[in-house]
Protein backbone atom coordinates (compact mmCIF):
# COMPACT_ATOMS: atom_id res chain seq x y z
CA UNK A 1 0.00 0.00 0.00
CA UNK A 2 1.12 3.48 -0.95
CA UNK A 3 2.14 6.16 2.20
CA UNK A 4 1.15 8.58 0.80
CA UNK A 5 -2.05 10.87 2.56
CA UNK A 6 -4.21 12.51 0.22
CA UNK A 7 -4.93 16.57 0.48
CA UNK A 8 -7.45 17.33 -1.52
CA UNK A 9 -9.56 14.44 -2.78
CA UNK A 10 -9.88 10.97 -1.23
CA UNK A 11 -9.70 7.90 -2.76
CA UNK A 12 -13.67 7.24 -1.83
CA UNK A 13 -14.30 10.47 -3.51
CA UNK A 14 -12.77 9.11 -6.44
CA UNK A 15 -14.65 6.00 -6.39
CA UNK A 16 -18.04 6.88 -6.07
CA UNK A 17 -17.30 9.81 -8.88
CA UNK A 18 -18.49 6.82 -11.03
CA UNK A 19 -22.06 4.69 -11.51
CA UNK A 20 -21.54 2.02 -10.50
CA UNK A 21 -18.60 2.94 -8.26
CA UNK A 22 -15.42 1.78 -8.90
CA UNK A 23 -14.46 -1.93 -6.64
CA UNK A 24 -11.33 -2.56 -5.49
CA UNK A 25 -11.21 -5.35 -8.10
CA UNK A 26 -11.04 -2.82 -10.45
CA UNK A 27 -8.51 -0.17 -9.23
CA UNK A 28 -6.38 -1.31 -6.30
CA UNK A 29 -5.94 1.27 -3.22
CA UNK A 30 -1.95 1.22 -3.95
CA UNK A 31 -2.65 2.44 -7.43
CA UNK A 32 -5.39 4.80 -6.76
CA UNK A 33 -3.00 6.48 -4.27
CA UNK A 34 -0.49 6.61 -6.61
CA UNK A 35 -2.99 7.94 -9.29
CA UNK A 36 -3.98 10.67 -6.73
CA UNK A 37 -0.35 11.90 -5.41
CA UNK A 38 0.46 12.23 -9.52
CA UNK A 39 -2.76 14.10 -10.22
CA UNK A 40 -2.31 16.69 -6.41
CA UNK A 41 1.20 16.94 -7.32
CA UNK A 42 0.54 18.66 -10.65
CA UNK A 43 -1.64 20.91 -9.71
CA UNK A 44 0.01 22.11 -6.90
CA UNK A 45 3.23 22.63 -9.18
CA UNK A 46 1.82 23.74 -12.34
CA UNK A 47 -1.26 26.23 -10.90
CA UNK A 48 0.12 26.66 -7.09
CA UNK A 49 -2.86 25.70 -5.77
CA UNK A 50 -2.88 25.35 -2.42
CA UNK A 51 -6.60 25.55 -1.04
CA UNK A 52 -8.64 22.61 -0.53
CA UNK A 53 -11.82 24.58 -1.91
CA UNK A 54 -10.45 25.22 -4.87
CA UNK A 55 -8.20 21.81 -6.44
CA UNK A 56 -10.94 19.56 -5.07
CA UNK A 57 -13.10 19.44 -7.86
CA UNK A 58 -10.40 19.98 -10.96
CA UNK A 59 -8.45 16.77 -8.88
CA UNK A 60 -11.27 14.79 -9.06
CA UNK A 61 -11.86 15.56 -12.38
CA UNK A 62 -8.52 15.32 -13.92
CA UNK A 63 -8.06 11.78 -12.09
CA UNK A 64 -11.17 10.16 -13.57
CA UNK A 65 -10.04 11.57 -16.82
CA UNK A 66 -7.22 9.13 -16.17
CA UNK A 67 -9.22 6.15 -14.08
CA UNK A 68 -11.78 6.42 -17.35
CA UNK A 69 -8.80 5.66 -19.66
CA UNK A 70 -8.02 2.16 -18.03
CA UNK A 71 -8.17 -0.13 -20.93
CA UNK A 72 -8.98 -3.16 -18.39
CA UNK A 73 -12.09 -0.84 -17.35
CA UNK A 74 -13.09 0.28 -20.52
CA UNK A 75 -13.13 -2.84 -22.07
CA UNK A 76 -15.44 -4.68 -18.53
CA UNK A 77 -18.07 -1.40 -18.53
CA UNK A 78 -17.69 0.65 -22.26
CA UNK A 79 -18.40 -1.17 -25.32
CA UNK A 80 -15.12 -0.61 -27.76
CA UNK A 81 -15.30 1.41 -30.56
CA UNK A 82 -12.62 -0.74 -32.18
CA UNK A 83 -11.43 -3.89 -32.21
CA UNK A 84 -8.74 -5.76 -34.17
CA UNK A 85 -8.58 -10.20 -33.08
CA UNK A 86 -5.79 -11.43 -34.89
CA UNK A 87 -6.61 -10.81 -39.01
CA UNK A 88 -10.45 -9.16 -38.01
CA UNK A 89 -10.82 -5.61 -37.55
CA UNK A 90 -14.05 -4.25 -36.83
CA UNK A 91 -16.15 -0.57 -35.20
CA UNK A 92 -18.71 -1.27 -32.82
CA UNK A 93 -19.43 2.52 -31.73
CA UNK A 94 -22.41 4.17 -32.31
CA UNK A 95 -23.01 7.98 -32.05
CA UNK A 96 -24.57 9.20 -29.05
CA UNK A 97 -27.81 9.89 -31.14
CA UNK A 98 -28.76 8.87 -34.55
CA UNK A 99 -28.65 12.40 -35.66
CA UNK A 100 -25.46 13.09 -33.96
CA UNK A 101 -21.94 12.29 -35.21
CA UNK A 102 -20.22 12.78 -31.75
CA UNK A 103 -19.26 9.53 -29.48
CA UNK A 104 -19.28 9.25 -26.15
CA UNK A 105 -16.24 7.14 -25.88
CA UNK A 106 -13.93 6.80 -23.23
CA UNK A 107 -11.80 9.08 -24.62
CA UNK A 108 -13.98 11.95 -25.73
CA UNK A 109 -15.43 11.69 -21.54
CA UNK A 110 -11.60 12.06 -20.57
CA UNK A 111 -10.68 14.87 -22.70
CA UNK A 112 -14.11 16.74 -21.76
CA UNK A 113 -13.38 16.18 -17.50
CA UNK A 114 -9.54 17.44 -18.75
CA UNK A 115 -10.33 20.47 -20.02
CA UNK A 116 -13.04 21.08 -17.62
CA UNK A 117 -10.20 20.98 -14.89
CA UNK A 118 -7.35 23.29 -16.39
CA UNK A 119 -10.51 26.20 -16.79
CA UNK A 120 -11.12 25.85 -13.60
CA UNK A 121 -7.85 25.67 -12.40
CA UNK A 122 -7.03 28.58 -14.72
CA UNK A 123 -9.85 30.85 -13.29
CA UNK A 124 -8.87 30.01 -10.11
CA UNK A 125 -4.95 31.22 -10.83
CA UNK A 126 -6.30 34.03 -12.67
CA UNK A 127 -8.50 35.51 -9.54
CA UNK A 128 -5.35 35.20 -7.57
CA UNK A 129 -3.15 37.21 -8.97
CA UNK A 130 -2.10 40.50 -7.52
CA UNK A 131 -2.70 43.86 -9.81
CA UNK A 132 -1.77 47.49 -9.94
CA UNK A 133 -4.01 49.99 -10.87
CA UNK A 134 -3.02 53.80 -10.65
CA UNK A 135 -6.38 55.36 -8.62
CA UNK A 136 -7.17 58.87 -9.29
CA UNK A 137 -5.86 59.45 -12.84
Amino acid sequence: MADYEPKYISTMDCRNFFTPPINYDDLDQATLLLYIESVEKYVESVFGASSPNTARIPCLLLLASKIVMSGELVRKYYTLSEETLGDYHYKIASPVSRSSDVQSSPYVIAKTWEQMALEMLSAAEESQTWKVFKAND
